[in-house]
């Protein structure tokens, strides 16, 4: 595919809010299938060291950014050639949902704490009056033969997987062409904050590209190794990769 960016052998879809929004919505009205994730320096790391992990990763259609670590680094070692827009998940859903409730389109949700499953109905309808959901499951729930099939014969046009690395990951791989869901979304934990079940970082955090740390504040327990150990290793890696960039470059000029 075209208008790449790869880092660490992922190959990050260099696109903007908008082209994924249209993108989506040509796949749906030309009943075609498309899965994508949005991979964030975390989902980064384990790609780099897990093979079992990567073979899943890569059965996605397309793989987007998530968040301001990858973004900088791909301007860090691409400059003007890395990626054009800074991606949020959550941002990218709510549009995908806008789109949904505008053009009458079935979203199920898979995922998420049953709090979120309870919420979720109540807090869409409050910012989508018109969002038609044809399925809900928390993530709790067992993934037995009735759980494919209901996801299947929902209809839905959308279908939103909120089950935590790797797991979902290896779900959507082992099931969707089963499913048959036009646009398949591996969401992390996206359906906890869409249904209002976990806070979102104000906008000053967001806006500054720090909505991780507001996570970490909530979460220590939970992330903060993540981010302790993640973010150094991060820029090491691409500190590496910088001077290997570099160093191809040189010899090749000569």
């Amino acid at each position: 595919m075209k208008n790449q960016v790869n880092i660490f052998g992922v190959k990050f879809f260099n696109t903007s809010y908008e082209e994924i929004i249209s993108l989506i919505k040509n796949k749906i009205e030309n009943k075609e299938k498309l899965s994508f994730h949005n991979v964030n320096v975390n989902i980064l790391l384990t790609y780099s060291r897990d093979d079992v992990f990567k073979k899943s990763l890569n059965s996605f259609t397309i793989l987007l950014s998530d968040g301001i670590g990858v973004y900088w680094a791909s301007k860090i070692l691409f400059g003007i050639n890395g990626l054009k827009t800074r991606i949020t998940g959550t941002d990218l859903y709510y549009q995908i949902l806008g789109l949904a409730n505008e053009n009458k389109l079935k979203c199920f949700f898979f995922g998420g704490s049953n709090e979120s499953v309870k919420y979720l109905p109540g807090t869409l309808k409050e910012k989508f009056p018109d969002i038609h959901i044809s399925g809900m499951l928390p993530r709790e729930i067992n993934i037995k033969e009735e759980t494919i099939e209901k996801i299947k014969n929902s209809n839905a046009d959308i279908l939103f997987v909120g089950l935590g690395t790797p797991y979902q990951e290896e779900w959507i791989l082992k099931f969707s062409e089963l499913i048959d869901i036009p646009i398949q979304i591996a969401v992390g934990s996206g359906i906890e904050f869409i249904s209002g079940a976990k806070k979102r970082a104000p906008a000053f955090f967001r806006k500054l590209g720090l909505e991780w740390l507001y996570r970490v504040y909530l979460e220590p327990g939970r992330l903060w190794k993540r981010y302790v150990f993640g973010i150094p290793i991060f820029m090491f890696k691409i500190i590496v990769l910088k001077v290997k960039l570099l160093v191809n470059k040189q010899n090749n000029s000569l």
